[in-house]
């Protein structure tokens, strides 16, 4: 049996007429709490060029939103589509951050705010575009995440 408008039937009575409900999250449902979930992540909306003293925060806020890109994909009934693909294209890209900084953030100790900023541009752009896909696809409003070729505007 299909999902009806967000409900799945779960029991059918022939002669009671009789129908049992079982309320399931849309997947684009789950798409609009994951893009509000990142809006305001730290690892994503820092602008460049950010010192590499706040990597320890980044790197938390990374693990934080792996995490949780995990419970979303719990949340998913379909065992394939669109959206689990996004979302493990995303957890996957914070994870390649978390990997990049090494054991203990180890790799984006003093001296490199050139690496700490590149692993996080290349966050953003992963993000950013997998976001772009998930919005277009659900009609949902997307993220704006900072500039993050360059310097930040108004600088």
């Amino acid at each position: 049996m299909g999902d009806l408008m967000g409900f799945r039937p779960t029991a059918l009575s022939a002669f009671g007429f009789g129908v049992n409900w079982e309320f399931t999250k849309s997947d684009r449902v789950i798409a609009q709490k994951v893009l509000d979930f990142l809006t305001d992540k730290r690892v994503l909306t820092v602008g460049h060029v950010r010192p590499q003293v706040e990597a320890t925060a980044c790197l938390a806020s990374a693990a934080e939103c792996r995490a949780q890109l995990s419970s979303y994909l719990n949340q998913l009934e379909k065992p394939g589509g669109d959206l689990r693909t996004w979302l493990r294209a995303m957890r996957e890209g914070f994870t390649d951050l978390i990997e990049a900084g090494g054991p203990g953030g180890e790799r984006f100790g003093p001296g490199s705010d050139s690496r700490f900023n590149d692993a996080l541009a290349q966050l953003r752009n992963r993000i950013q575009q997998q976001a772009d896909e998930v919005s277009d696809r659900y009609k949902l409003t997307g993220l704006s995440l900072p500039d993050h070729e360059g310097r930040p505007t108004g600088f």
